[in-house]
């Protein structure tokens, strides 16, 4: 049976996080969980609406996807309902192309902190690291941040992830850092 520690180790890992409104509208956003010990934990900005979502529900959803798009897209975009699997009687819904998920209850406070409920794994497949996956996701993250940086440092950065993911991307990863550059107006 896997476990929660199995699949999260020490550090920052990179999810998507799916969660739903008092209203019953999804939302799915990239985030990183921390891991320190035992603790799980996330950061979010309480102006999103990942955030009054878990503050309103107070679970949340950590979804395993390999498709750089969805952490593109869900990073600037809402994603469309298709995207979304609603489970019997569960809060919050998963994403329909995950191959795992876990599912967190979520205490509020400076952090985000989150107690494993459930973790399923849909499908298992060899780990296979992908340099142009990170840098669609590093560039990703630079993206949501461009605000923070001084002059072009932001651009210049998703720029050097871009040549990578050229050199050695998949048509997937290519589709990605593109759809990345058109939502940031970067030509």
């Amino acid at each position: 049976m896997t476990t929660v520690d199995d699949i999260l180790k020490e550090g920052i890992t990179e999810v998507i996080v799916t969660t739903v409104s008092k209203d019953g509208v999804p939302n799915a956003a990239p985030m990183g969980i921390v891991r320190k010990g035992n603790m799980y934990f996330i950061r979010m900005y309480s102006d999103t609406a990942t955030f009054r979502n878990v503050s309103d529900t107070g679970f949340l959803a950590a979804n395993f996807i390999s498709d750089p798009r969805v952490y593109v897209i869900s990073a600037f975009q809402d994603l469309p309902p298709g995207y979304f699997r609603f489970e019997e009687n569960r809060v919050p819904p998963r994403l329909k192309d995950a191959a795992g998920w876990i599912i967190f209850k979520c205490q509020v406070k400076d952090v985000v902190s989150l107690e494993p409920v459930s973790v399923k794994v849909a499908r298992c497949t060899l780990p296979a690291f992908n340099r142009a996956f990170a840098a669609v996701i590093e560039a990703t993250i630079v993206g949501t941040r461009l605000r923070f940086y001084r002059g072009s440092e932001g651009i210049d950065k998703i720029r050097e992830c871009e040549a990578l993911v050229r050199k050695c991307g998949s048509p997937e990863d290519i589709e990605a850092i593109k759809k990345l550059k058109q939502i940031l107006e970067i030509f």
